[in-house]
């Protein structure tokens, strides 16, 4: 077991390049990016969040050196429709809902149980939380996203006891944290640690001949970071509010475009 640290007491990776590559070695680089927060700010209305065509240009020319795979909370086809490269490999909904090149598909095999529960989840937190002003109730094919990042802070305590009560009904739902986030998901042990080590299993990367880098800013991310650290690295984008996993950390999405020009540079 790993001790975690804060964010804070990382190193910073632009400041210790030459030690990122020399744990790389000569094994081949894999790399995993959460979306919001690691390729784009976070910003108050979800769909605004676009990528920049410099970060599309450097993640579509990586993706030609190394397997690139996104993993987001976003809801797949939302995923797919923002980055729009077809060399890398979208996992949805924490990974819920794979695909990517030559072929790649996999849904979740509880999706025949959960998306009805979703449904009437879904209906009852519209009907619940549609007199509060600034609540966004964003249902992706997996979850469930209440954003209250717009909600006035004296009726913040007012959505999450809502989204407890819903969650109080539904024994097949868990629930997830985030930034300005509260999420309703599957109550089964599948997360984006999981979805990574599934997809380092399909693209036959090897640990022995394989170094997996996984970028993510929330605490989502902590089960990628969990994942790989024995065989990668973990690398947070600025901070939230626990210890972290990760080895490394960038300040913001700048950092992150930033090491990956050098990336590209390297590897060229």
């Amino acid at each position: 077991m790993h001790k975690k640290k804060t964010a804070e007491e990382l190193p910073n990776l632009l400041e210790n390049i030459e030690g990122f590559y020399n744990k790389l070695g000569n094994k081949k680089l894999s790399l995993f990016l959460d979306y919001d927060g690691t390729l784009t700010p976070i910003v108050s209305n979800p769909d605004e969040a676009k990528l920049s065509e410099k970060n599309k240009n450097i993640i579509s020319e990586l993706s030609k050196l190394i397997p690139i795979a996104i993993l987001s909370g976003r809801d797949r086809k939302d995923l797919k429709s923002k980055v729009d490269i077809d060399s890398v490999i979208y996992a949805g909904s924490h990974g819920f809902d794979i695909t990517g090149p030559n072929g790649l598909e996999m849904e979740h095999e509880s999706k025949a149980d959960i998306l009805p529960t979703l449904d009437q989840a879904e209906e009852e937190l519209n009907e619940k939380l549609k007199n509060i002003d600034g609540v966004k109730v964003e249902r992706k094919k997996y979850a469930i996203a209440v954003h209250y990042r717009n909600v006035n802070e004296d009726h913040i305590d007012l959505v999450k006891n809502t989204v407890d009560e819903v969650l109080d009904q539904q024994d097949s739902l868990k629930k997830g944290g985030g930034k300005k986030i509260v999420e309703l998901k599957p109550a089964i042990n599948w997360h984006k640690g999981r979805a990574l080590e599934w997809l380092t299993n399909h693209l036959d990367l090897d640990k022995q001949e394989n170094y997996p880098v996984f970028i993510g800013d929330d605490l989502t991310d902590e089960d990628g970071f969990e994942a790989i650290q024995d065989d990668g690295m973990g690398i947070i984008v600025g901070a939230h509010s626990e210890k972290t996993a990760a080895s490394y950390k960038l300040q913001d999405t700048s950092q992150v475009t930033e090491f990956l020009e050098q990336l590209k540079r390297f590897l060229d």
